[in-house]
This record gives structure tokens, C-alpha cells and sequence, in this order.
């Protein structure tokens, strides 16, 4: 196993990000490594020779060479590529001592996923997995204000996350995308966790095909909705579908004693209708400035030594509680979900800081205003599996 590589120093040269995947999501994270100044895009692998011609345009290094692009001389990998190939390319990077920044989810079964995640515990590699709802401005806002007081204790929290598409039927299954719950309504029980500040201990989930009835063959759905209940007598209500022909769109708002906080909803008393557009918003519209946020927060914490957040602890329990859901879906019934020992290296466990906030980039966000793009931007193993990207 080669040792991780040394953190560069804060302010001496830009982080050097190698990119696993350049499909939709693995496009917009090269762009956005790019145009960072605190950041360089150093090379590109996959494994699909089409992808690496649109990767060129960035006039780096473009492979379909695992071994050769790992052996690359930079900090960190970003892993955008197909849910079934993210195992391999964690302990690849893991191996090589790459710091790891990956899509979700790590892997489809709990099992799997302690299984890959304590090979980057023992590497010692910083890791950080993708819930860009945490680097939302609006969420953010949100955090804040609750964190204050200034809603009283928190007790509701409600969300809901609507795709345009079920994406291509090619990808649909189980085994293939982990379904509605592990694909999508993943983001929704992390964002729970993450601005209540409470643990899941037991989820109630439904769902079903009501258009995407092909689903119905792989054991899917394209309709679901969860009541998780928390820690500390609070609730969350979350539900995902994937035929919103108007575009993506997301609402989030928790309710307290003393008040609420929430966005998404047009407020008034006007009737809201939404037409079918075929120009309607995508989730790299809504959630452009998050993603980019998210993977510079993710260099940022590799040039200072400094905690990722979300990370190893996050990925797991956000897995478990999916899981959880989709048990409670197949079986009609509430599912406990009950805490997870955490992951150890040499015996002591390894810090979880959820919520943990890099300054220079929690900085961009002081303006204490919500909405998508609020602050200013800067500068405006070898596998055979496809690369390509999932929802959500």
C-alpha cells in the first residue's frame, strides 16, 4: 500500500484532483475542479474510451488505465462514476493513498460498504462522500438558524425531492442503482440527520410505480414517501418521486417550537400550477454552486489536515437508514434502525465530525441569506462496468 500522500500546505499550490468518471455528474465536477483556483484538475480515467474525448477539452492527462492513472502524482480522487463501480475504485484509491471524495452510495448492502470503508479507515486517507444538500447555501442557512435557537427546538422536519426522469431503463434494478431509497431519498434521511443534529431510530416507508411501471418488474419504485422518527421526540417526513416533467425541484422546511424555517415553497395565497417543460431545471441547475462547494471543501481540507464532512460515519448511517426504509416497504412494517458501532483504526474510533465547517470556505457563506448561489462564486482495479452517473 503506498502512504497517503502529504497534505499540501494552505496557500502554496493548488490541490491536485484526479477525476473517476466523466459522465453528467463526473463532467460537472471537472469543470468545477477546473475553475477553482484552489484547486487542478489533474487527469481523467474511465473506462469508456467516448467519455475521455469530451475529457480532453481540459488538456490533462486522459486514461482508461486505472493502475497508471492512480500512480498520477496528486492529492485526492473524485469518483463519479456508476454505483457498481464504486467499491473497486475506493480500495483502488485507498491502496494508492489517494484522499477520496465519492458519489453515493459506497455500496448497495451494509456489509459491503464496512467492508470498503475500513480499508480507508486503516489507509488513513481522508474521505468524504457526496450529500451536496450540506454545502446547499440554503440548507446551510437553514442549519444556522436552527443551531441559533432561533426556531426553538426543532421537531418537524419535512422535504420532499422530485426527479424528472426515472433515468434509462438500461440502469434500472436493485442491484444495479440500489432503487428509489438508496438513489435518491438517501440525500433527504442525511439531511435529517444533519439540521435536526438527532439520530434515526426507527423508519416507516411506502411506495410505489404509479408511471414508471417497468420498475415494478425490478423490485423498484418511482414513488415513495418515510416518517423517520428521531432522537429526542422529532420526526421527518421525506418523500421522492421521478416524473416532475417540470423540472427538479426540492422543498425543505423544519418546524419548531418557536418557529420554522423553510424554502422551496412559493408562498402566498396564489394557486401554483407548473406546466411540462422540457427546458424545466435539472439537479446540476439547482445544486450547481453545492456540488462545487462540496469538492472544494473536500481540497480544503486536504491542503489544511483538517476533517471531511460529511464522511466515513455519515456514509454508513445514511445507508442504514435507506436499507431500513426499503425493508419497511417490502414488508409493510416500521423498521428499527438501530446505531452503528463506528469503524476503528488501532482500536480508537475514528472522529465523525458531522457539520465540521473548513473557514475559508464556510466564509463564502456569511452573507446570511438562503437560496442557491447567495454568495459570490471564485472566478466564477481496471473495471469493465461503465461509467456513468446516477440520480439524485
Amino acid at each position: 500500500m503506498s502512504a497517503p500522500a502529504a497534505p499540501a500546505t494552505p496557500g502554496s499550490r493548488p490541490v491536485r484532483l484526479g477525476l473517476i468518471g466523466h459522465g453528467k455528474l463526473g463532467a460537472v465536477h471537472a469543470r468545477h475542479i477546473a475553475a477553482c483556483p484552489d484547486t487542478e484538475l489533474a487527469a481523467v480515467c474511465d473506462s469508456e474510451p467516448a467519455a475521455l474525448v469530451t475529457a480532453a477539452e481540459h488538456g490533462v492527462p486522459v486514461t482508461t488505465d486505472l493502475d497508471g492513472f492512480l500512480a498520477m502524482p496528486f492529492d485526492g480522487v473524485v469518483i463519479a462514476s456508476s454505483t457498481q463501480a464504486h467499491a473497486g475504485h475506493i480500495l483502488a484509491a485507498a491502496r494508492a493513498g489517494k484522499a477520496i471524495f465519492v458519489e453515493k452510495p459506497v455500496c448497495l448492502t451494509l456489509q459491503d460498504t464496512d467492508r470498503v470503508l475500513q480499508e480507508v479507515v486503516d489507509a488513513g486517507v481522508p474521505f468524504q462522500i457526496g450529500f451536496q444538500r450540506r454545502w446547499d447555501s440554503r440548507y446551510l442557512h437553514a442549519k444556522r438558524i436552527i443551531d441559533s435557537g432561533g426556531i426553538g427546538e426543532p421537531v418537524l422536519f419535512k422535504t420532499h425531492g422530485r426527479d424528472p426522469d426515472a433515468s434509462n431503463p438500461a440502469n434500472w434494478g436493485l442491484d444495479r442503482n440500489g432503487g428509489l431509497f438508496l438513489n435518491c431519498a438517501i440525500h433527504d434521511f442525511d439531511a435529517a440527520r444533519f439540521l435536526l443534529g438527532r439520530e434515526v431510530r426507527a423508519v416507516t416507508a411506502t411506495g410505489a410505480a404509479l408511471v414508471h411501471k417497468g420498475l415494478r418488474d425490478k423490485g423498484d419504485i418511482d414513488t415513495c414517501s418515510a416518517t423517520l422518527h428521531l432522537d429526542g421526540d422529532t420526526m421527518a417526513l421525506t418523500e421522492w418521486s421521478r416524473y416532475a416533467t417540470y423540472g427538479y425541484d426540492i422543498a425543505m422546511e423544519v418546524v419548531g417550537t418557536e418557529g420554522m424555517v423553510q424554502f422551496g415553497r412559493e408562498r402566498g395565497e396564489a394557486v401554483l400550477v407548473r406546466p411540462s417543460t422540457r427546458d424545466g431545471a435539472s439537479v446540476f441547475d439547482v445544486f450547481g454552486d453545492a456540488y462545487r462547494d462540496s469538492v472544494e471543501a473536500f481540497a480544503a481540507s486536504i491542503a489544511g489536515g483538517t476533517p471531511t464532512s460529511p464522511g466515513v460515519e455519515d456514509a454508513r448511517t445514511a445507508l442504514h437508514i435507506a436499507l431500513a426504509a426499503r425493508r419497511s416497504f417490502e414488508t409493510g412494517r416500521s423498521v428499527p434502525v438501530k446505531a452503528l458501532p463506528p469503524l476503528t483504526r488501532g482500536g480508537a474510533a475514528v472522529p465523525a465530525p458531522r457539520g465540521a465547517r473548513p473557514p475559508e470556505v464556510l466564509a463564502r457563506r456569511q452573507d446570511g441569506q438562503a437560496g442557491n448561489g447567495a454568495y459570490p462564486r471564485p472566478d466564477d482495479g481496471r473495471t469493465a462496468v461503465p461509467l456513468t452517473d446516477g440520480g439524485g
